[in-house]
């Protein structure tokens, strides 16, 4: 399993953002898994953006996490969004996707 660190802050640009932001992957069947991580408290919302392959869609997203199956047969960059709830004042953020060959948050199976 691998995980990525989502972290929350209300007043950055993007408000939410992921650890690693470009995650590379390895070939082979996995579960990749969002975490909260950060001082400011949060439950997911959703996750959206990925493709049906690779990856095992709907993502099972609860308030404390996120995961998906990622079937890595060949190279190719997933740009994707995460939603999430604050817990102290009840507005949803997200993450800020860029565009390009590389954008991010993403995943890049090798």
């Amino acid at each position: 399993m691998t995980d990525i660190t989502v972290k929350l802050d209300i007043n950055g640009d993007p408000a939410v953002t992921c650890e690693p932001p470009a995650f590379s992957a390895s070939r082979g069947n996995q579960q990749v898994k969002w975490k909260p991580g950060g001082s400011q408290k949060f439950t997911f919302s959703s996750l959206t953006g990925l493709t049906d392959p690779p990856f095992s869609l709907p993502p099972n997203v609860t308030s404390n996490e996120v995961t998906v199956q990622d079937n890595d047969t060949g190279s190719g960059v997933y740009g994707y969004t995460i939603d999430v709830v604050s817990d102290a004042n009840g507005q949803t953020y997200s993450t800020l996707g860029s565009q390009g060959t590389d954008p991010v948050p993403c995943i890049k199976n090798n």
